[in-house]
């Protein structure tokens, strides 16, 4: 997991590993991304990046939890349409996440972002419900997503968010959901 302080020269130091992943993401796969490349990217020791994160999954996983904060401060009544905007302006580091099969950072990441909000995870009378909740959008999202890079990203946020919901319909038109 990440740990990083709230000093400014920590944040700064992760702000460029960030930067620095995002940058390689523009040259190779994830899976072809090691720590030296993030190193010479972002100008960051090896001691530097590893004070700050355990692997480069965890710099996937802050980026993750930035951009479902985002989504979630967003304030919009439709937080599908929030999400698909937000993965829609971030389509490679969505394609790192799924072409290097770390989904369940995505999931992890949602599901944390999405207990910190608290006003959901409220609503469930235990914490396995909450994590069964925080699957099921999590891998309905992911489904979505997957699907749309797959087919060359030809449609719009608003398309995919229509997708959705007709997606919901036939599922609770065959009976699926009760």
């Amino acid at each position: 997991m990440y740990h990083i302080k709230t000093d400014k020269r920590a944040e700064k130091s992760v702000e460029l590993i960030c930067t620095g992943l995002l940058a390689c993401l523009e040259q190779k796969p994830f899976s072809q991304i090691s720590i030296s490349d993030i190193q010479r990217a972002s100008t960051v020791s090896r001691s530097t990046f590893y004070r700050n994160f355990d692997s480069l999954d965890d710099v996937l996983a802050l980026l993750c939890d930035r951009g479902f904060d985002e989504i979630l401060r967003s304030g919009s009544d439709a937080l599908n349409l929030a999400a698909f905007h937000y993965w829609y302006a971030h389509g490679r580091l969505l394609e790192a996440i799924l072409s290097s099969g770390k989904t369940a950072v995505f999931t992890s990441s949602l599901r944390r972002c999405i207990a910190r909000a608290g006003h959901v995870s409220a609503l469930f009378a235990d914490a396995a419900r909450f994590d069964y909740f925080s699957s099921t959008v999590a891998h309905v999202m992911l489904g979505i997503l997957a699907a749309w890079i797959e087919r060359g990203k030809k449609e719009s946020e608003e398309e995919l968010l229509l997708i959705l919901r007709d997606s919901f319909s036939a599922v609770s038109l065959l009976g699926l959901m009760t």
